[in-house]
């Protein structure tokens, strides 16, 4: 019975998953060689999407005086 009690918790955490690599922290893009960079270009996206939609709303104000 007691090679029972101690086998057993052994045998267990023999079988247990091993916690494996840390996860990655996600604290900022500026941390991350990759993050930075795709970040930067997103950013600089969004800003030219941004002008081509303040330069078509100005655009279509002008067409709409003219009608």
């Amino acid at each position: 019975m007691r090679t029972i009690l101690i086998f057993v918790p052994l045998l267990l955490a023999a079988c247990s998953p091993s916690p494996g690599p840390p996860a990655p922290n996600a604290e900022s893009a500026n941390d991350n060689v990759i993050g930075a960079p795709l970040q930067q270009s997103l950013d600089k996206a969004q800003s030219v999407e941004d002008l081509s939609g303040q330069r078509k709303g100005g655009l279509d104000e002008a067409i709409d005086e003219a009608n």
